[in-house]
């Protein structure tokens, strides 16, 4: 789990820096911040919020280790971080369509491998989130039980 976590991290970094270099030549061309260029630097914001959220639950793992502290994070980097995963999804479905319906061959095995590539990082992406949230809820749930009990035994003696 920590290795696909790293792979999303290397991964995330990498469309970051992609998505960041064409909204800045998509920008320097036209000189307005408009659809595509706008669409392009909000969603490299999402990415370096998702880079953010990978870098702070790596200590997270391996998820089987109960006797750690763990650092809880902000719902809101939880919700960019789902953001992102599902709009890496919905980019995918959003090239894979036109494509399909396209009439050139070659251009199309290219477009589909690359809406391919966007869906199955989205669906990672998501994946990993739902593991890491149900994690930290049994994580949460076993340090509850665990004071719990401290608070028996010191409540006997």
């Amino acid at each position: 789990m920590k290795a696909v976590k790293i792979g999303l991290l290397i991964f995330t970094v990498l469309i970051t820096i992609l998505l960041f270099l064409l909204s800045y030549l998509l920008f320097s061309r036209s000189r307005s911040f408009e659809s595509a260029e706008s669409a392009l630097f909000f969603l490299g914001c999402t990415s370096a919020f998702s880079i953010y959220f990978h870098v702070k639950t790596l200590r997270y793992y391996p998820l089987f280790i109960f006797g750690k502290t763990i650092e809880e994070l902000s719902k809101k980097y939880w919700a960019l971080h789902v953001a992102f995963g599902l709009i890496n999804f919905l980019l995918g479905i959003g090239i894979l369509l036109p494509t399909v319906y396209a009439s050139n061959l070659e251009v199309n095995i290219y477009s589909v491998i690359i809406a391919i590539c966007f869906m199955i990082f989205g669906l990672v992406t998501l994946w990993e989130l739902y593991k890491l949230n149900r994690f930290v809820q049994v994580y949460k749930q076993r340090r509850r039980q665990q004071q719990e009990i401290e608070d028996i035994k010191g409540t006997t003696r």
